[in-house]
């Protein structure tokens, strides 16, 4: 599930959820679920089952994330790309399976 990178703007699933986390640590940092959740201070475990769609990303988790990597909790749970980090928007938009989930989530800035 998680290679597919969807970013679907306003799909607060945890599948969703999942693989906009999965697009930043791959595509933005390219680094392992380990390293990315403990450099946020989250355990590697919880981290796994976030990703792997098992759990839901609590909101003390997202703002470890946050303050690790500059992602907006609008963008985790929500995918709205417009607080973004300039550099972490780009990569996302400049990657092509990024561009065709939004593309086919009707994505009018596309």
């Amino acid at each position: 599930m998680n290679g597919d990178h969807a970013v679907n703007e306003e799909d607060d699933s945890r599948e969703a959820v999942s693989a906009r986390l999965n697009a930043v640590r791959t595509i933005v940092y390219d680094l392992s679920k380990k390293d990315f959740a403990t450099r946020a201070g989250i355990s590697q475990q919880y981290y796994g089952e976030i990703e792997n769609c098992q759990r839901d990303l609590s909101i003390e988790s997202a703002k470890k994330l946050r303050r690790s990597y500059g992602l907006p909790l609008e963008f985790m749970y929500f995918g709205k790309m417009d607080d973004l980090p300039h550099k972490i928007a780009t990569l996302l938009i400049g990657n092509p399976s990024v561009r065709s989930a939004q593309k086919s989530s009707g994505n009018p800035d596309d």
